[in-house]
């Protein structure tokens, strides 16, 4: 399949990638049993990184348009997009693109979708401060961010590590496993940056209640031994033993049988899973917290109003 990407574009690149397939399935140009390009050959032909590539297939998994593994070698198609046509289907297929879009890169079910479409009308009330939100994944800076604007009348905005460039002006907040990160990235931001500590969520307790063997699944080793520490220091006295899961690569994992221990995933691995695993019996999301008297002195510094209610609301970029 021929594809060009815009390194230019707004759009992300994952994203450029998972739209030109779709399209291609949608006119029959990929059939179920097609076979996609192995990711290193469509990352070195369309000149992006592998990681970008696995991230656009893994979307695709996710819709059930292709699937990767399970014995079989690659990537291939496994469902086809039904065509529609006329004013009222492309209609339809506008907006079917903008509540997945919506749902796919802001978590944005379609009431918080209708929300946004109404600030940005000028149809909504008076605008919210604005905070960016600083952390290594998209997947962990929409969890804290959610949990900041379900306390704070504020729009806070998720600004992952990997886009490279400085959020806008204003507040940041970031957590102090990348204070170095920022230092060498933005060293004259960095006095402006409020730091926060996270911890595992307490209620991995009560998940785990029970269990007597435990995996964390990671990419990266040293990451794995401080995710596997941070539980540790978590259960406390619960005999319980965990171990580290290393994989390569997330959108090829799976669990197999429903019985087994439970597998805990931190947030850049859960966010690369197919649907298939993150609905499994035995997968966890490895989900982190900040520390509720850190938000409340930062959310006084900066003058902030508590939410009206404590409905998670939605969050953007």
């Amino acid at each position: 399949m021929k594809l060009e990407v815009d390194p230019g574009s707004p759009i992300p690149l994952y994203h450029q990638i998972a739209e030109a397939v779709r399209a291609a399935i949608e006119a029959g140009e990929l059939a179920p049993g097609d076979a996609l390009q192995p990711m290193r050959q469509a990352a070195e032909e369309w000149g992006v990184a592998i990681q970008t590539v696995r991230h656009a297939y893994a979307s695709l998994a996710r819709e059930g348009l292709v699937e990767s593994g399970r014995g079989r070698r690659g990537t291939r198609v496994v469902a086809a997009k039904p065509k529609r046509g006329g004013a009222t289907g492309d209609l339809e297929v506008f907006l079917e693109q903008v509540r997945r879009e919506a749902a796919e890169r802001f978590e944005l079910d379609p009431e918080g979708l209708a929300a946004a479409l109404a600030r940005a009308a000028g149809t909504a009330e008076a605008e919210q401060p604005v905070v960016h939100i600083v952390e290594c994944s998209e997947w962990q800076c929409r969890s804290l961010a959610r949990q900041i604007a379900s306390q704070y009348d504020v729009d806070a905005r998720p600004w992952p590590l990997d886009l490279g460039t400085e959020p806008p002006a204003g507040p940041v907040l970031s957590t102090y496993f990348h204070y170095n990160d920022l230092r060498r990235m933005w060293p004259r931001r960095l006095g402006r940056v409020h730091f926060m500590t996270i911890s595992p969520d307490p209620a991995l307790v009560s998940v785990l209640a029970g269990a007597r063997r435990v995996l964390v699944c990671e990419h990266d080793e040293s990451t794995a031994e401080a995710l596997v520490a941070d539980l540790t220091a978590l259960l406390g006295e619960q005999e319980v033993r965990i171990e580290p899961w290393l994989i390569s690569d997330p959108a090829t994992t799976t669990l197999g049988s429903d019985t087994g221990p439970p597998v805990l995933f931190p947030p850049r691995v859960w966010a690369g899973l197919p649907a298939s695993v993150r609905s499994h019996p035995r997968a966890v999301e490895y989900r982190y917290v900040l520390d509720p008297q850190e938000l409340q002195a930062i959310g006084q510094e900066l003058g902030w109003g508590r939410a009206r209610n404590n409905k998670t609301k939605e969050v953007g970029r």
